[in-house]
């Protein structure tokens, strides 16, 4: 004991520069810990330095945030701590901080960080410099040569030049296709995790505020924000049909044929949803809770089971005595709300297939056009299980079910009028993968391919591509979605409409 009070003392002894030497190696949730001896808490708090080097090691640049780096210290102790707990309850109960801190302004750029945003500010920030560099040309005066970016050595600088702002242009907007290659695999990672968290935190992200760079000229303009829609470059992510191959199943999938869900592709899905809802239910719709999609509220229906209409035991082997809707594991039988949104074939077409075609591996333009929309209320009923193929992930069997179709809003659309069938089953990687087929008549007709946010029977629901059953390159393709209501097929689903 007294060799340890020695130890103690001779740590608080030593000069100020050998105690910021030793903590600045202190990982954050260690140092959150060591501010429960007040000399150590005192030189903690009077240490901008410290927390400063800290946070770099661990995290992002300082320059990007505007928060006292001691109490984001704290805050990164807690999340940690959260995130290693294996109790629920102690999850259930911070889930509102989570909430508030993804919320806060300060932190919600942690859903901005996929491709589809950085795109959407690039383009943005190369027509706003494009702007000003016209009235560069105009008076010399006006320097619009510095930027942020040119200090970062994961991109090219995206200033436009007065001998080729054309292509300048070309390379702000197209930015994600030219990045430089040993920072390639890093920030497409970075990309993938933040669609990822978006798409788990739901209310999709639909203005972004793009913050002006500041002008370094003798004379400077007032900088502001420039809000942008995020809605054109994820329709053009949506409706790109170049990203239906056999690769992907033409699904929400990495072009690899591994079946590992590609979370940028969700992502503009959830968006382009959310914004045609929005447009459609305040133009016609004044109430009607089974319209507003699960992703609506923050964190809803993310989890394994969030549905609460079935027993969570989970196996490849069930007794076979019990009912079909007893041994499917993922809850299928019952009453959904699917929700299908495309464009015009002339524009679809006209979007993919005319003259002007970007290079491979970069984006067609961002698209403003308006899109149909078809709320669809389906039946679901499981009609045979069994172990999953060498392809599919496992863990569970596949459950193939059937059921029917028929139009909610507009209430007459014999398209959206069918049979259904289709099956659920695991990826390798774990996910739950949706099939569903569209019969007319006793053809095939739609196919889709879709991804269960939140895993088993999670209320969050099923976001994907419906497509041509016969994989026509040249379409017709869209988003859909579909989430349970009831787990009863009787259900009537206008009640609440």
């Amino acid at each position: 004991m007294e060799k340890r009070t020695n130890m103690v003392n001779n740590l608080l002894q030593l000069p100020h520069e050998v105690l910021h030497g030793i903590l600045v190696h202190v990982a954050p949730t260690d140092l959150a810990a060591l501010r429960c001896c007040h000399v150590l808490d005192n030189f903690i708090n009077h240490d901008g330095l410290l927390c400063k080097e800290i946070y770099q090691r661990h995290f992002v640049s300082v320059r990007l945030l505007s928060t006292k780096l001691e109490d984001l210290i704290l805050v990164v102790d807690r999340v940690q701590r959260l995130l290693q707990t294996a109790s629920v309850d102690g999850c259930s109960s911070n889930i509102a901080f989570l909430v508030r801190l993804i919320r806060a302004q300060k932190n919600i750029g942690i859903l901005c960080n996929s491709s589809l945003f950085e795109w959407a500010t690039d383009t943005t920030k190369t027509a706003t410099r494009s702007h000003v560099q016209h009235w560069s040309d105009v008076d010399p005066l006006l320097d619009n040569n510095s930027s942020e970016d040119d200090n970062d050595p994961t991109f090219p600088a995206v200033v436009p030049s007065r001998e080729n702002k054309d292509s300048e242009l070309r390379r702000g907007v197209l930015r994600k296709a030219i990045r430089v290659p040993h920072a390639t695999r890093l920030q497409d990672q970075i990309h993938r995790l933040s669609a990822k968290l978006h798409c788990l935190y739901g209310v999709p992200i639909q203005r972004l505020q793009v913050p002006e760079t500041p002008s370094s000229s003798l004379r400077p303009r007032p900088c502001s924000d420039t809000e942008v829609d995020v809605h054109p470059f994820a329709r053009s992510k949506v409706y790109d049909l170049r990203q239906h191959s056999e690769g992907t199943l033409w699904g929400p999938f990495v072009d690899d044929g591994s079946q590992n869900v590609d979370w940028e592709k969700i992502e503009a899905i959830m968006i382009i949803l959310e914004y045609n809802i929005q447009i459609f239910t305040n133009k016609y719709v004044t109430h009607g809770s089974n319209l507003i999609p699960p992703w609506d509220r923050p964190f809803v229906g993310v989890t394994p089971h969030s549905l609460n209409l079935r027993p969570t035991g989970l196996s490849v082997e069930r007794p076979r005595s019990l009912p079909l809707d007893l041994q499917d594991p993922y809850d299928v039988s019952g009453t959904w709300m699917r929700v299908v949104c495309f464009l015009d074939y002339r524009e679809l077409f006209t979007f993919n297939f005319s003259e002007d075609q970007p290079l491979p591996g970069q984006p067609r333009p961002p698209i403003d056009a308006e899109e149909a929309i078809r709320f669809i209320i389906v039946k679901l009923q499981v009609t045979k299980i069994e172990k999953p193929g060498e392809d599919d992930g496992q863990g569970l069997p596949v459950v193939h079910f059937k059921g029917s179709s028929y139009s909610a809003l507009p209430p007459v659309d014999v398209n959206a009028n069918s049979k259904i069938r289709g099956t659920v089953r695991l990826t390798p990687e774990g996910e739950v993968r949706w099939t569903t087929f569209s019969v007319f008549h006793g053809e095939e007709r739609w196919r889709s391919e879709g991804i269960q946010l939140g895993g088993v029977q999670a209320a969050r629901g099923i976001l994907g591509y419906w497509f041509d059953k016969d994989f026509d390159e040249y379409g017709p393709a869209g988003p859909t979605a579909f989430w349970k209501v009831s787990s009863d097929p009787k259900y009537d689903i206008m009640e609440d409409i």
